[in-house]
């Protein structure tokens, strides 16, 4: 009797995990540093904010429940995982997310850091190998990022392993992304209108690189993280988020 095929994991579970992703430095929130016209400041700790997903909402005041609070330190950078069903929605005048296009420029993953689902599907395949300690906008020399360059984790702690290398070529690559299209079922209630569209889609460029053009450099060194949001017991054992 021939031994089974090994079977490789292509995508995360529905429910919490932490894909390692680097830190985005186009998201508002880093810069929104000081006291708007109502004295509300959303940011105070710049880039030495962290976002803890399940790990901030378990260890804060609004968790509903006491015995939730001790697994806090295993969930530190885990985000919802979303479903998979109209990924590749677009308005109908854009044919696609994909580049060249025309395509409807989307954000995927929680911190909107990938932007085409051949990105998306490349960085399940390859974050562990192309890994570099280096932040967004500051890969080596010769390295492109989101392409042979991943940044750094923004949540270096409690990663889900079961994927970053998956040994795919580029075709098994883009015949991921051809079935994640084929999810698309045009559901739009109870908003019947969430198509229209006003803008101009995109066009040219790539798939791999789309969205390179307006990277945003983040801090080459990222202050620490700040005790307000890392240092909230329980910490994490045996290393403390940086």
């Amino acid at each position: 009797m021939a031994a089974p095929r090994p079977i490789r994991g292509l995508c995360s579970p529905a429910s919490a995990t932490n894909l390692g992703l680097p830190l985005n430095p186009r998201v508002a929130l880093f810069y929104q540093t000081k006291p708007d016209r109502f004295g509300f400041t959303p940011n105070p700790y710049g880039f030495a904010y962290r976002d803890l997903g399940l790990g901030a909402f378990l260890s804060s005041a609004v968790n509903p429940n006491s015995q939730w609070v001790e697994l806090a330190p295993t969930s530190d950078g885990q985000m919802q995982t979303s479903t998979a069903r109209n990924v590749a929605m677009t308005p109908p005048q854009c044919a696609t997310t994909e580049a060249p296009g025309p395509y409807f420029q989307k954000e995927f993953f929680h911190n909107g850091y990938i932007k085409s689902l051949k990105q998306l599907v490349h960085f399940y395949n390859t974050r562990d190998v192309y890994p570099f300690k280096v932040t967004s906008g500051h890969c080596p020399e010769g390295k492109t990022e989101k392409v042979d360059c991943w940044p750094m984790p923004e949540v270096p702690i409690n990663i889900d392993m079961t994927l970053g290398n998956l040994g795919l070529t580029d075709q098994e690559e883009s015949q991921i992304v051809t079935f994640l299209q084929a999810l698309t079922d045009g559901f739009t209630a109870p908003y019947p209108d969430m198509n229209t569209f006003t803008g101009q889609c995109m066009t040219g460029g790539s798939a791999a690189t789309q969205g390179n053009e307006l990277l945003i450099p983040a801090p080459q060194s990222l202050p620490p993280c700040a005790p307000a949001i890392c240092g909230v017991q329980p910490l994490p054992a045996p290393h403390p988020i940086p």
